[in-house]
């Protein structure tokens, strides 16, 4: 049993793509293996320790499905693994696609995709990492399937149901997928393998193909929704798909821009200072430049001035295809995590310097890319870092609550509880300088600091959870006139404010614990 599948192994499966998974496998395992090998949950976590990701009023009709593989429990090692193993074969299409031979490139691309802002931001979240991740490869295999020299129909039509399902776990993984295939049409211009009926053949079927996968895509969740009787939610401009005026079109525009910019600059630079992120990527973008350069000086582009116009429009189209959801709803907000498909752009230079660039050039371009891994690397170790602290210190507090509330039921029938007021500024990261004694500021460290909390006890919701599960809290939440009410008393008003000594109290047979005036 198994010998085939051995045999396989060792006399069909090209070296490459061996190494191509291998080494982004145990690269991505390296880099995040402090998320998951502990439990370092965010502010969604508390809603995720078991779902079934069944959110079809978020468009995504095949994230359940995605996500079941790993069971629906919040489970770091498994999921970590599972999605490292989805990294690397996506790695592996893209060698593929690229044709690459040289296993240092290909280790280069493994660690860029691993180590991304985007790979990070998404383990953040990480009980769906697996199924995003899915996603990815779903959409790196697309456009493997649909590649220029590809003419089987049943390949095509595959191309068509991969982009589809990964639009139903994931949305943002369209521009991936679409980012992916300009970068490799970007190849093909200036290796000038083709002629120019293929190549606008090939621009033209590709139109198709999006086209009528995202047609695919919004029907399924649209009869999904009809038949499961399922109201859509207005989260990130969902519920606004396709109601765009032409003044919300050319915002969206202007929206990808600035996405793209805070991806590669953290922030306004002008206005906050640089750091160690934002400079690196600006030294990567003036590479980038000089390698579409070198290669259009090397190639025989220069002597086709319909793949000069081809390839100038494929390099215009990646900003606004990056952010391709913000020309279907105005109210769109792009997160780095929605923007792994600007990590293509890393993989596209290095493709083009292995290509047209000489020895010395190419080696400095490497040191570059392993400084930006590097870089990425020590950024998603940072804010793993800080989501320890955030858990420990929860922990902290909710075993002062819990004690506190414990003590309390002994002295008092409590038939429910009530939180009242917020204190989410209260428990974000300080943005301030070193001298206020507290732990360095995160939102001077990386991108990804705004999605850091000192504290996941900060509200109603986020208390009531965190106390049931890790606590065993068996007490139903005060419902709104309840709560209107305790507010309007004059024993809430005398209340302190949590972690005083008078900011828990029964009233009425309600526990409360106030936060916030």
């Amino acid at each position: 049993m198994g010998e085939g599948l051995l045999l396989f192994y060792q006399t069909k499966l090209k070296k490459e793509y061996k190494y191509a998974f291998l080494s982004t496998f145990f690269i991505g395992m390296l880099i995040h293996l402090y998320k998951f090998a502990n439990t370092l949950p965010n502010h969604d976590s508390v809603y995720n320790y078991y779902t079934n990701q069944n959110i079809l009023d978020l468009g995504r009709w095949a994230l359940s499905w995605s996500c079941g593989i790993s069971s629906y429990w919040d489970l770091p090692w498994v999921i970590g693994i599972l999605s490292c193993v989805f990294i690397a074969l996506t790695t592996a299409i893209i060698v593929a696609l690229f044709k690459l031979k040289n296993p240092i490139l290909i280790g280069l691309i493994g660690a860029l995709l691993t180590a991304s802002p985007a790979t990070t931001e998404t383990f953040f979240f990480l009980y769906t990492a697996d199924g995003y991740m899915i996603a990815m490869f779903l959409a790196a295999l697309a456009v493997y399937l649909s590649r220029i020299e590809e003419t089987r129909k049943c390949c095509i039509a595959f191309s068509c149901v991969c982009i589809c399902v990964s639009c139903g776990i994931y949305q943002a993984y369209v521009s991936f997928a679409l980012i992916l295939a300009i970068c490799y049409f970007i190849d093909i211009l200036f290796q000038g393998k083709y002629d120019r009926q293929t190549c606008f053949k090939w621009a033209l079927q590709q139109g198709i193909i999006y086209t009528a996968s995202l047609a695919a895509y919004y029907a399924i969740w649209k009869l999904s929704m009809h038949f499961t009787n399922t109201v859509v939610k207005s989260y990130q401009g969902i519920s606004d798909i396709g109601k765009i005026s032409a003044c919300d079109f050319i915002d969206g525009f202007i929206k990808s821009i600035k996405s793209v910019i805070i991806y590669f600059l953290q922030w306004n630079v002008f206005e906050h200072g640089f750091t160690f992120y934002s400079v690196i990527n600006i030294i990567f973008l003036v590479v980038m430049v000089a390698g579409i350069l070198i290669a259009f000086i090397k190639s025989n582009i220069r002597t086709r001035k319909w793949a000069i116009v081809l390839t100038s429009l494929c390099l215009m189209a990646i900003v606004p295809f990056s952010g391709i959801w913000n020309f279907a709803s105005a109210n769109v907000g792009y997160r780095p995590m929605m923007l792994q498909c600007l990590t293509l752009l890393f993989v596209l230079v290095a493709v083009l310097y292995e290509r047209w660039a000489d020895q010395i050039t190419k080696d400095a371009v490497c040191l570059l890319l392993v400084l930006i891994i590097f870089n990425n690397a020590l950024m998603a170790n940072i804010s793993y870092f800080y989501m320890n602290l955030c858990y420990e210190r929860t922990y902290a507090e909710g075993i002062e609550m819990i004690s506190e509330i414990h003590n309390l039921q002994d002295e008092y029938d409590i038939k429910n509880i009530a939180i009242l007021g917020s204190r989410l500024d209260d428990v974000q990261w300080p943005t301030t300088d070193y001298e206020t004694g507290k732990i360095a500021p995160a939102g001077k460290i990386h991108m990804l600091s705004m999605m850091l909390e000192e504290s996941l006890l900060y509200d109603s919701i986020h208390t009531t959870l965190f106390l049931r599960t890790t606590f065993g809290l068996d007490l139903p939440e005060s419902d709104t006139n309840q709560i209107n009410l305790l507010l309007d008393t004059d024993d809430v008003r005398n209340m302190g404010c949590w972690p005083s000594g008078d900011s828990i109290k029964v009233i009425d047979n309600t526990l409360v614990i106030k936060y916030s005036d």
